[in-house]
């Protein structure tokens, strides 16, 4: 579907629940027709990186730029009408992920989705510890983990629980549904909404080191591709399922001075 008609559709789809009774709070010559909980929860992002000011409900007070806030995700609350001058107005009050900064701001100013750090792949500094140990896969976890979280995407704690289960048990050879894995590790989500990214081994590791040469070992110099290419793989599956919360597990083994490293990699999703 087309972006922007698929934004379209959904912003309509969050304000066509909402009934208008109109109220009598006025301030400012702004008055409340509508204020409903969101239909569902969504992430939106900056629409641009301009002065545009989130606001009270009443409209009297400035709350925040968002010029300040250039690579927040915000998570959508709320929907409210706003008639002023005979013009009524959509309008969406946001908040971020700690709950610190919170307000109301014309909808246009947003738009649907995460924020995305967008960086042409280059190399990752990593400087991969050889052959590969608990050590040099903490340094890669946690280089991914910080560029997911900076991203917009966050780990949600079950599905972190649930990736971990489920890398340990492919690890294995065990094979087991997200059915059975939900239950064994009593987990508070709904099974039939998971989706999964597995790659086991990562059969092509040297092109995400190094597209153009094909040399393993830049990634013993800091040199490498790893870290970023493995970001983007992760963030293409979850955009394309439209989600913005995840779990992951990965494993490096072997050598990369012998041409043997290997990653096995697993991330879960809702849908």
């Amino acid at each position: 579907m087309n972006k922007k008609l698929y934004l379209m559709i959904l912003a309509l789809s969050l304000i066509g629940l909402f009934s208008f009774t109109k109220t009598t709070a006025q301030a400012a010559g702004y008055q409340i027709v509508s204020n409903q909980a969101a239909s569902r929860i969504e992430p939106l992002h900056n629409a641009n990186p301009q002065s545009h000011y989130m606001w009270n409900l009443s409209h009297t007070v400035k709350l925040h730029n968002l010029k300040n806030f250039p690579n927040t995700t915000w998570t959508l609350k709320r929907v409210a009408i706003l008639s002023h001058n005979g013009k009524k107005a959509v309008y969406f009050n946001v908040t971020d992920r700690t709950g610190q900064f919170n307000g109301w701001v014309w909808h246009g100013f947003l738009e649907f989705g995460p924020y995305q750090y967008h960086e042409d792949p280059n190399a990752d500094g990593l400087n991969l510890i050889d052959p590969a140990n608990n050590a040099a896969n903490s340094m890669l976890s946690n280089y991914v983990l910080k560029k997911l979280f900076n991203d917009g995407y966050r780990g949600q704690n079950d599905l972190m629980k649930l990736a971990y289960y489920y890398g340990d048990q492919r690890a294995s050879n065990a094979t087991i549904s997200f059915k059975d894995a939900v239950a064994t590790k009593s987990l508070t989500i709904n099974a039939a909404n998971l989706i999964g990214m597995f790659e086991y081994p990562v059969s092509d590791i040297v092109n995400l080191i190094d597209p153009a040469t094909k040399d393993m070992l830049l990634e013993k110099t800091g040199n490498g591709e790893l870290g970023n290419n493995i970001t983007l793989q992760i963030e293409n599956f979850l955009k394309s399922n439209q989600s913005n919360q995840f779990g992951l597990w990965l494993n490096l083994s072997g050598s990369i001075s012998n041409g043997t490293l290997a990653l096995d990699l697993t991330c879960i999703s809702t849908k």
